[in-house]
């Protein structure tokens, strides 16, 4: 073993760590593995850059722009909206109308915005059914993943197993080819879904139904302190507010500004407005209370006090949010969006209380309170997800079909060989923001840029892997312990291995980093490569057992107010059964015989 081959185990080791520690973003590990490959001259310069111009990140970065058009048209909420007319009183109806359309729609368009969408419809679904949302956001997540299976573009992971399955010699993946397995996974996963995985799924309670079981209708006042007020000097704790079993302070206005310290650190002053929320029953009550004065209405600009309702909202922090990483205390959430952050929910766990210092992940749900026009504002807004079954951001949807049309030529023409993948999805993104679907700014907004430098950093690593005859050794390493069992028990591992992997790391990751090796290990075995590559892509594109492993899974996981044993239980049977059936079903679709 030379250091070279040294060094680049050692990197991967430690990417794979960095990755599970989540202390660094993943797209930030990439880049440092990036920048370790330079340093050391293992990857000289040229070769090191060359990845920025590698096709499949071009061709992933032109999905998220297809896929936006789709999503700012309207043309998926609108499918979902007048399915909701159709749709059946009970959870197996909701899933079995929905799950299958939310796989087609997947097959076609990233599963990410997917989700997004059919998230909020899915809760109010729930709702206007008495159904716990917990029984349908897993389904709806495991469904957007099956459907990623079924061609070419439906999910980042297939065109990069193509597109370093070609750099290696090998043929790149056909828009259909891998549905030929998937749609029969897709079928068997939603059959599943509906049968004994709906019997596993939990009955959780949200965050918004915790609150709503314990506290009544809110509504937002206003309040002044009075000149020679006896609650002058006094901070809120010492004050009767804080005492008030059905009030809530959101803010402190002093002189037109909202106060950005803690408000238990604020000592009142004279003529400080109070803005809070109460039940309609202790509006009265509140106004009563001895140094305070109802705010008179040409000052509130509202209605009167306790006209107003105060809403209650969810929200789910987006894939592109830009306040990942930092705490709610740090970015003066009150005063930035208007609203009071009541709860979080991460990892399965509900915080009411000390979570101010905690730094956002993607993910997080919120529970905030405020203003109705506050809340629009947050829904307008592109760093959180709100799970309120309205639009959250202005629509064109005169454009829907168009969107949709391109998006069907740029699938008939790579199904026919016409161009290739990459150079179609580069001319289906000109043509939606040439034709309105989408403009400039909302085509660059669309990009995930994590994923994309994740994507370069990983493609260097896997360059690195083959260069210096890495992966021929891990290849090696796994023909050693089962290459004598035969080639159908070497596939098998490769899906269990990338299916655990995608648990715990990105699946773009794992398909870069394996997919040189399988390659490598089916020619050392003299068989076809191809179901070797075909295997790869399967088993790092369906990740059902962690909430962590996939972004789908991480949306629901908060917002369904699941825990992590929830996936493991409904996730790993599906897991297992995907395993089985990609083991069966891929020597036969893809024979081992070399051509």
């Amino acid at each position: 073993m030379t250091w070279q081959m040294l060094i680049v185990f050692g990197l991967l080791a430690a990417t794979i760590a960095l990755m599970i520690w989540e202390r660094l973003s993943v797209d930030q590990v990439a880049m440092l593995a990036f920048g370790v490959l330079l340093a050391t001259g293992i990857l000289a310069p040229r070769e090191a850059f060359g990845v920025f111009g590698n096709e499949a990140a071009i061709t992933v970065g032109c999905m998220f722009v297809l896929s936006a058009a789709l999503e700012r048209t309207g043309l998926v909420e609108t499918i979902g909206h007048r399915l909701n007319r159709v749709i059946g009183k009970t959870d197996w109806w909701v899933l079995l109308v929905m799950l299958p359309i939310v796989a087609l729609i997947s097959a076609f368009m990233n599963n990410t915005p997917v989700v997004v969408v059919f998230m909020p419809i899915m809760i109010t679904l729930a709702a206007t059914r008495g159904v716990k949302p917990s029984k349908l956001l897993i389904p709806l997540s495991f469904a957007s993943i099956l459907g990623g299976t079924c061609t070419l573009i439906g999910t980042s992971t297939n065109i990069l197993v193509s597109a370093t399955a070609r750099q290696f010699g090998q043929a790149p993946l056909g828009m259909f080819e891998i549905g030929k397995v998937g749609l029969i996974l897709t079928v068997a996963g939603l059959a599943y879904l509906l049968t004994l995985g709906r019997k596993l799924l939990p009955a959780r309670e949200t965050l918004a139904s915790i609150l709503q079981t314990t506290e009544g209708r809110q509504y937002l006042t206003e309040v002044v302190v009075a000149p020679r007020s006896p609650l002058v000097g006094k901070r809120l704790p010492d004050t009767p507010l804080s005492s008030h079993p059905k009030a809530r302070v959101l803010e402190v206005i002093r002189a037109g500004d909202a106060l950005p310290l803690p408000l238990n650190e604020i000592a009142l002053e004279e003529g400080d407005r109070l803005r809070l929320t109460t039940e309609r029953s202790s509006v009265i009550d509140i106004h009563n209370l001895e140094g305070l004065q109802l705010a008179p209405k040409e000052k509130l600009g509202l209605e009167w006090a306790g006209a107003q309702k105060a809403m209650v909202a969810e929200c789910v922090v987006a894939p592109h949010s830009g306040l990942i990483g930092r705490s709610i205390r740090q970015m003066n959430f009150r005063r930035r969006y208007g609203v009071l952050v009541l709860a979080v929910h991460r990892m399965g766990v509900n915080l009411r209380q000390d979570f101010a210092d905690v730094r956002l992940r993607y993910g997080d749900t919120l529970l905030v309170e405020g203003p109705e026009s506050a809340v629009n504002e947050l829904r307008r807004g592109r760093d959180f997800l709100l799970l309120l079954d309205v639009p959250y951001a202005a629509k064109r949807r005169e454009k829907q079909w168009l969107a949709a049309g391109i998006i069907a030529l740029v699938v008939a023409l790579a199904a026919l060989r016409v161009m290739p993948i990459g150079a179609l999805a580069v001319l289906g993104s000109v043509l939606v923001v040439v034709t309105r679907c989408l403009d400039v700014e909302e085509a660059y907004e669309s990009i995930d840029w994590r994923i994309l430098f994740l994507i370069f950093g990983m493609l260097a690593l896997g360059l690195a892997l083959e260069k210096t005859g890495a992966a021929q050794l891990a290849a090696q390493g796994l023909l050693r312990e089962l290459g004598s069992m035969g080639p159908t028990v070497v596939l098998s591992a490769v899906v269990f291995i990338a299916a655990v992997a995608t648990s715990f790391l990105s699946n773009n990751a794992v398909a870069v980093l394996l997919t040189p090796i399988v390659i490598q290990a089916a020619t050392a075995l003299h068989v076809s490569p191809r179901p070797f590559i075909i295997a790869a892509a399967i088993g790092a594109s369906t990740c059902f057992a962690t909430p962590i492993g996939y972004q789908t899974n991480t949306l629901v996981y908060g917002a369904g107010g699941y825990l992590f044993r929830d996936f493991l239980r409904v996730g790993l049977p599906l897991n297992l059964c995907v395993w089985i059936l990609a083991t069966l079903l891929i020597p036969l679709i893809w024979p081992f015989a070399p051509h």
